[in-house]
């Protein structure tokens, strides 16, 4: 043992028990271990089938929760809001940070897929109806570059969310909606705090219950107490995945976000000549439950398994996967950008890490260039931040955490070529595998750039026997490629060891949030106090860092304390 290492930890695990109370957040239900899967990775390891079922049963659980909030007086306020906001001519902006940002920007897509749709059923009208596009806009913290490749440095800065919502210049008419599962999410409460501070109205989109925070955070305190702030709570209880708020927290966010949207661009229709939809709020919860109870089905259990076992033999031969999307595209960024900070694997390589090791999985548009497959990705222009180090400073960074930024702007998003472009690197590694993954059969472009992998296979609704409600914004098409998705890869990594338990066990150390949960992990696998816990994993991280090695500080912890035995059990290891 290093006791220079060691003495480090102990004053890290010091100052952040001193200071960062506010980040201890194991009382929050979304950050708490399911009862049901405490023994997720040991029923994966013994059946791809029986842990995705599993992990279906937790969606299952979720889905009655859903079915009876969309049913309730709380969504309908909820809704009412937003279709008043936009009939009085306001703009209403979603904001969210990692996974639940993602689904932002999702919802942002499909709202305008919609309005497109009802505009070309209305040709005369098409002028008036397409500006209705610009009407809902999603605020991703780190900006359009965090679909691809986190930027965990934003999360923890009231001031950098602050300063992403003044640049849209909120206005009274406006509404902020704010989605966080734990409801506390540092730069999303600052999009909020700047919107209020404009006159603009916020409605906060949790699954967890922000009063107990407004005693132990400021930063909460000064957003749920104000008089102009409202909140929905989605009670999707615990994650089926330790803290893995990418999962039906998540969902559950997206489909009260699109439901409320839908009858807004219903309303909308009819005004505009066409037909309102002829559902109420409680069907959209309705449909839901149907969709998962699809997804149950021994015909989308097994494609999903056989999906499963496929992938985790790429990796286990040291090959790499590259999933082809075309209107499913922001589907899959939005999985496989969640994978390297949730299980620790290689994030995605622009052109410019060509020394860093491939992703395991990457994405691309099969029909075009990669400028087009980003802007079709989003449905609208680029949204990057170019800030400078003087911005930065400006804000209240110091001069480690500037640096920590990469650079985010549109040039380095580009970088990232998800067009049809060939990439050697990956075609040709021995074992690759390229996937389609859509609605249906994959189209002939898909074909003519799978011809360069070693390896073609599809992951299809179709081929999983799903039959889904038609809708304006395509609402339940996404939620259910979301869930395969998410259903896939938590298996794959299930497999591959990267979970013990239920806690994903491989993740990085690169906020306050995740500093907290490994020291729970640690706590609860080794069944040591969270102070001693703590203290380990902060001396992983510094032993970690010293040798060069890539390994999560949790892992690291767990395999020199050892555990106390109820909760490890994985038969394969990677």
């Amino acid at each position: 043992m290093n006791p220079s290492l060691r003495e480090t930890a102990r004053e890290a695990a010091r100052a952040f028990l001193k200071n960062e109370s506010e980040y201890r957040m194991g009382y929050i239900e979304a950050e708490q271990p399911h009862p049901l899967t405490r023994r997720l990775s040991q029923t994966y390891a013994s059946s791809a089938e029986a842990g995705v079922r599993l992990l279906l049963s937790v969606d299952s659980e979720m889905a009655q929760r859903a079915e009876k909030t969309l049913a309730g007086p709380e969504f309908a306020a909820f809704s009412g809001c937003i279709r008043k906001t936009l009939r009085e001519g306001g703009r209403v902006f979603f904001s969210g940070c990692g996974s639940s940002g993602r689904l932002c920007m999702r919802l942002e897509n499909s709202w305008r897929t919609g309005v497109a749709r009802i505009a070309g059923k209305n040709t005369p009208k098409a002028s008036d109806i397409l500006p209705m596009q610009d009407r809902v806009v999603s605020i991703m913290t780190g900006g359009d570059y965090a679909v691809i490749r986190a930027v965990e440095s934003f999360e923890d800065s009231t001031a950098l969310g602050y300063r992403q919502a003044e640049e849209w210049s909120l206005s009274p008419k406006d509404l902020l909606v704010g989605v966080t599962a734990t409801a506390e999410t540092t730069s999303i409460l600052g999009t909020a705090q700047n919107a209020l501070e404009r006159g603009a109205s916020v409605y906060m989109l949790v699954c967890s219950d922000p009063v107990p925070l407004t005693g132990k955070m400021e930063r909460a305190r000064r957003i749920y107490t104000h008089p102009d702030c409202r909140v929905l709570l989605l009670p999707c209880g615990p994650m089926a995945l330790t803290g893995s708020t990418r999962m039906q927290s998540s969902t559950f966010e997206q489909l009260a976000g699109a439901a409320a949207l839908e009858t807004a661009l219903s309303d909308l229709a009819a005004a505009w000549g066409g037909e309102a939809g002829p559902h109420g709020a409680a069907w959209y919860g309705q449909q839901f439950v149907s969709l998962i109870r699809q997804l149950a089905s021994p015909q989308c259990v097994g494609l999903i398994a056989d999906a499963t076992e496929q992938e985790e033999s790429v990796y286990r031969a040291g090959s790499v996967i590259t999933m082809f999307a075309e209107e499913y595209m922001l589907d899959v960024l939005t999985d496989t950008t969640e994978r390297p900070p949730t299980f620790m694997t290689p994030p995605f390589t622009s052109l410019d890490m060509k020394d860093q090791p491939l992703s395991w999985a990457y994405a691309q548009n099969p029909s075009c260039d990669t400028g087009e497959a980003w802007r079709r990705c989003f449905g609208r222009p680029l949204r990057c931040i170019a800030w400078t180090a003087e911005d930065y400073a400006s804000l209240g960074l110091g001069k480690q955490q500037i640096e920590r930024i990469p650079a985010i702007d549109e040039k380095a998003l580009l970088r990232f070529p998800i067009g049809n472009v060939s990439l050697p690197e990956r075609e040709e590694k021995p074992g690759s595998l390229a996937m389609w993954v859509g609605a249906d059969a994959p189209p002939e472009s898909f074909m003519r750039s799978a011809a360069r992998y070693a390896a073609r296979s599809s992951f299809t609704m179709a081929q999983g026997g799903l039959s889904l409600p038609a809708t304006l914004m395509d609402l339940y098409e996404h939620l259910a490629m979301k869930l395969m998705l998410n259903t896939l890869s938590t298996g794959v990594m299930a497999r591959m060891g990267r979970i013990d338990g239920n806690w994903m066990t491989c993740l990085a150390m690169s906020n306050k949030k995740l500093i907290d949960r490994s020291a729970r992990i640690v706590s609860d696998v080794c069944g040591v106090p969270y102070e001693q816990a703590l203290e380990e994993c902060f001396y992983s991280k510094a032993r970690i860092e010293e040798e060069g090695l890539l390994l999560s500080p949790a892992q690291d912890a767990i395999r020199r304390l050892g555990t106390n035995g109820s909760n490890t059990g994985n038969q394969k290891k990677s």
